[in-house]
């Protein structure tokens, strides 16, 4: 969970905050950034292990990440190399802590993509003004927090698969079809408990019961079988009416684009 500093960012021009990950032991630091009211960022930590710091970009991306050089897991020259495979748009910018003081590793670790190599110990102010110098640059190319670009990217591209099916917009399978892909790509294990973790989930955001959602969400699945793209069917899953009398069932539809999503994005 992010622990949110409220602040308007970059003057009114861009209304996202920028959004920091701490992969460290950093609970001193993170007391100490309720001094600096003003730094317009939201920041979370996470285990000090660089898999998990992957896993935690995947699902929540952010701006910046600070890591130490050594980390279980993957160390941080491992988790540089893993970012380069990430998709580009999610990837944030990193600065890595370390108690080697050597020219040597630290060009090699910009070399390698970081933005800074701070030697250990770190002066909270320090690291506070190489953040804010991420954030000056973004505002400066005018780009938008990579949690942003995530959500509208994610929201884009499920838009494009679903509307091949010509399953009309304005009925409510189109959304929760939409925002189920959107869950399972964020969390593909949702996808082993259909009924009781995706359903629900949906079920919350929009107010309705689980049977409510799977009723919806089959009938927009019908109605593009019988009056949708045939094509579309063909592309995804194989099959036509004529081969195939019955149309996919929600978990297949669900599972197919999330999977195509996944691997084709680059989301591990």
């Amino acid at each position: 969970m992010y622990n949110c500093i409220e602040i308007n960012m970059f003057g009114g021009l861009l209304m996202s905050r920028l959004s920091v990950l701490f992969a460290d032991d950093f609970e001193d630091v993170s007391k100490r950034f309720c001094e600096f009211c003003d730094l317009g960022f939201d920041y979370r930590t996470c285990e000090k292990d660089g898999s998990i710091v992957l896993e935690e970009l995947v699902k929540n991306p952010v701006d910046v990440l600070v890591i130490d050089i050594f980390m279980n897991g993957l160390d941080a020259f491992g988790v540089l190399e893993r970012l380069k495979k990430l998709n580009p748009l999610i990837t944030p910018a990193v600065i890595v802590l370390s108690s080697v003081d050597n020219p040597t590793i630290k060009n090699e670790f910009i070399k390698n993509g970081a933005s800074f190599y701070l030697k250990r110990p770190v002066k909270t102010e320090l690291l506070i003004s190489k953040i804010k110098e991420i954030q000056k640059n973004r505002e400066i190319n005018g780009l938008p927090s990579n949690a942003t670009i995530y959500r509208d990217f994610c929201d884009t591209i499920i838009t494009d698969y679903i509307q091949e099916f010509c399953i009309p917009a304005h009925i409510k399978g189109y959304k929760y079809l939409r925002y189920g892909i959107k869950m399972s790509v964020e969390n593909p294990q949702l996808l082993g408990g259909m009924t009781t973790r995706l359903y629900p989930l949906i079920a919350e955001k929009y107010d309705v019961s689980s049977a409510s959602v799977e009723r919806t969400i089959r009938s927009a699945i019908e109605t593009a079988w019988e009056r949708g793209s045939m094509e579309a069917f063909s592309k995804y899953f194989g099959y036509n009416s004529q081969i195939r009398r019955k149309h996919p069932t929600n978990a297949e539809f669900i599972a197919r684009f999330t999977d195509e999503i996944r691997i084709k994005y680059n989301i591990s």
